[in-house]
């Protein structure tokens, strides 16, 4: 009895040393300071502030600490304190341009910090002119300089990252590493903005820590969190409208942390458009499109110990714009508002379930992500009861990290693994690829220090990869599908393998100044298409062939990029250069199958250079920094090396000019203008046309109106506000000169509560 009083003592005693920091973080005008970092140095206990600036740091034990607040634009506070009881710490933070962004982990999964030599760039998707974009969040992401968009209609928009894209740009959402947008150019990314507060973007090879697919660069998608710090039920609900497709688009947030240190939260939304209309008034028939969202999260958050279980559902219903859609003869366009969709489009439904685990403590620190995506994609041309194209994918993910962050070297141990099963519908009228599976596993090693002003870091990986084409079922035998070689018992199996690694240092001169250096390997392995492709692609009328002999991507690039940040004024400049091996690219064949009269299209391999810059200069004018303006651009070259001309589908060099002025007395109002250059594209590739330039002008105005703890936003935005008519060089429609969207008004209701 003596021993059970005592270890009720101890325990009783570890509860009351179990402290709470709450309070919130606001400027000197009063305004709270959302998604302010908020931790206790050396402690790994962090949290970010919630729209209303509120914060809460729980389980502390008693003691001294270094609280540090820091965000962007403001001074860092950092202030002593010791902890013997609850506190409330209310903080006024400073307007300042001169820091560096100190926001420290990128990316829990793999270990990624701000600090990495990678080039990494970040965009809020938390501002009401990014809601209900009819582009999603691509239609944001644009913004940044180095990444563009291939354009295949609304809703449909594949990332390229410094001229790199389709299944070269890896897409970290929900902790899952997606692969259900790479089965062909016409295919979508199937994510949108529910539920999403911020995308960070890596630039160039990221190889070594995603594993295949990461040639290009990542877009880490990042949750929504500020329900975690607060224990009443917050959230928002909101609508859009877009008058170019006279698109409706509404949608619901609602989430709250419990005592118990449970938290859960559910995201939902429905979109609803009709054909849009180019600079010329001319509807695009078919451009048509909707879709249904529905996420849902909880879990448990503690001082050392937080994890996730999440699930999210999202339904598509895609039209698909004909080839010969601008012979007015052939258009397929009805109504200005009719929604019905018509012959042919796609049926896309995503199901993903993940558990993301994160555990920290003195000595080391753990992530665990596990996740299953089962994806279904149609594609319906000739009859609505028939299926002429459609694919079945399960997928399932696993990464897992152990890090050792004290010494002198930090570790980091990680192994990832994917295991893929695609399989065809049995009552397709084609059939595109055979049946498939595969199986990829890498481990890698990172590692990094801090040597005064230098921050080095380094990593290896070794990746595994079997693919295995599968063509005996009966609907694949009738349809007289051939892997290539033909082998009699209708199996292939193809294997991929090799290592990857990078090496860089970030030297930071002071406050003001850094220094990033880089080199960095990535390869991807071919995908199914590029294997075994062998059979019509109704949405886009052709054949496609693949070949199986192809070997593995790989790419060596070096980048620079160099940040200066001194009062109103920051720099950001990055220049690059990157040598792909073995790069597959997809042309027209002069051949005709006779069967069908569709144009062949086959896969090749060659080497290619790729190099470039970027830059993002910004400037805060007037007291108080109620004028921001900055300009920004990115340029891309790519060569063929083997045939010594110019690559084709390469970004034409494209700048952003753009004003933001904040208004009133509290600047709960703000008016932007937005001018978007793209120059002529007259460094043409194989098949290739030139493609003029165009300019766009985007203006908008916002307005927040307060309710106590709640508020209200207003948004009104114009984009393409001249109506130019226009065709760009990355759209996937260039060849059949359908052109873009015209000018669209956006309207935007959001109450958040």
């Amino acid at each position: 009895m003596r021993y059970l009083i005592i270890v009720l003592l101890i325990f009783c005693g570890n509860i009351s040393t179990a402290q709470t920091i709450s309070g919130k973080v606001g400027d000197k005008s009063g305004e709270p300071v959302a998604l302010a970092n908020i931790y206790l140095e050396d402690s790994k206990k962090g949290t970010t502030t919630g729209k209303d600036g509120k914060y809460i740091l729980k389980n502390i034990k008693r003691g001294s600490y270094q609280l540090v607040i820091s965000t962007m634009g403001y001074k860092t506070i950092k202030k002593e304190i010791t902890i013997s009881e609850d506190q409330i710490i209310n903080i006024i933070l400073e307007e300042s341009k001169d820091e560096l962004d100190e926001i420290l982990i990128v990316d829990t999964q793999t270990g990624l910090t701000r600090k990495t030599p990678y080039n990494v760039s970040s965009i809020s998707m938390q501002g009401i002119e990014n809601k209900g974009n009819p582009n999603g969040m691509m239609g944001s992401l644009r913004e940044l300089p180095g990444l563009y968009g291939a354009e295949f209609g609304q809703g449909i928009i594949k990332p390229f990252i410094r001229g790199l894209g389709f299944s070269r740009v890896v897409t970290i959402y929900q902790g899952n590493k997606l692969e259900n947008h790479q089965w062909g150019a016409d295919h979508g990314l199937g994510i949108n903005d529910l539920g999403v507060k911020r995308v960070e973007v890596v630039k160039g090879p990221a190889s070594v820590l995603y594993g295949s697919g990461a040639l290009g660069g990542v877009l880490l998608v990042k949750d929504e969190d500020n329900f975690m710090n607060s224990e009443k039920i917050t959230g928002s609900i909101g609508s859009t409208y877009n008058s170019v497709s006279r698109g409706i688009r509404t949608y619901a947030s609602a989430g709250k942390s419990l005592k118990n240190d449970l938290f859960f939260a559910v995201d939902m939304a429905m979109e609803n458009h009709a054909d849009y209309q180019n600079g010329d008034q001319r509807i695009i028939g078919n451009s048509r499109f909707n879709s249904k969202s529905l996420r849902l999260h909880s879990g448990v958050k503690k001082e050392n110990f937080e994890n996730k279980l999440a699930f999210t559902y999202n339904d598509q219903d895609l039209g698909i714009i004909h080839d010969e859609e601008m012979l007015p003869s052939e258009s397929l366009a009805t109504t200005p508002n009719d929604r019905k969709m018509q012959l042919p489009f796609q049926e896309v439904s995503d199901y993903l379930f993940s558990y993301n685990q994160e555990t920290k403590n003195e000595q080391f620190e753990t992530s665990l992500h596990i996740s299953h995506h089962f994806n279904e994609r149609r594609e319906i041309e000739s009859a609505r009861e028939l299926i002429d194209l459609g694919l079945k994918q399960n997928h399932t993910f696993f990464n897992v990290r152990l890090s050792l962050p004290n010494g002198k070297i930090k570790h980091s141990f990680g192994v990832q693994g994917s295991f893929v099963k695609t399989k065809n519908f049995e009552n397709s009228e084609d059939f595109l690829i055979p049946d498939a599976g595969v199986f990829e596993s890498g481990i890698y090693y990172l590692a990094s220090a801090s040597l005064d002003s230098w921050y080095v870091q380094g990593a290896l990986r070794y990746d595994y990869r079997q693919v295995t084409a599968d063509a005996t079922a009966a609907y694949l035998i009738a349809d007289e599908f051939i892997l290539p070689g033909n082998p009699e018992n209708r199996k292939l199996i193809r294997e991929f393998g090799g290592l990857t690694g990078s090496l860089g240092a970030t030297k930071t001169f002071n406050n003001q100044q850094q220094l990033k250096l880089n080199f960095s390997t990535g390869f991807r392995a071919p995908d199914l298409a590029e294997l075994f492709s062998n059979g019509p692609h109704p949405g886009t009328n052709r054949f496609e062939k693949g070949n199986d002999t192809f070997g593995r991507e790989q790419s060596y690039q070096v980048d620079a990029t160099y940040s200066f940040r001194k009062n109103k004024f920051q720099a950001n400049v990055s220049v690059f250069g990157n040598l792909v091996e073995n790069y597959i690219f997809f042309t027209a064949s002069l051949e005709q199958p006779p069967e069908n009269n569709q144009e062949i299209w086959s896969y090749l391999q060659t080497n290619t250079g790729f190099y470039g810059m970027e830059f993002d200069v910004k400037y805060n004018w007037l007291n108080e920094n109620r004028l921001e303006t900055s300009v920004s651009g990115a340029f891309v070259r790519a060569r063929d090396l083997d045939a010594r001309e110019n690559l084709s589908f390469i970004p034409p060099d494209n700048f952003n000019l753009k004003a933001t002025y904040y208004a009133l007395s509290d600047k709960s109002m703000t008016i932007s203008s937005r001018l978007r250059i793209i120059s002529d594209q007259n460094k043409t590739g194989l098949n290739e046309e030139k493609t003029p330039g165009y300019t766009l002008l985007n203006l908008g105005v916002n307005k927040k109106f307060r309710f106590g703890k709640n508020s209200l936003d207003a948004g009104f935005t114009i984009h393409n506000a001249l109506d130019k008519t226009y065709v760009d060089h990355m759209s996937l429609l260039r060849a059949f000169n359908v052109s873009s969207p015209g000018r669209n008004i956006m309207l935007n209701l959001k109450y958040d509560f």
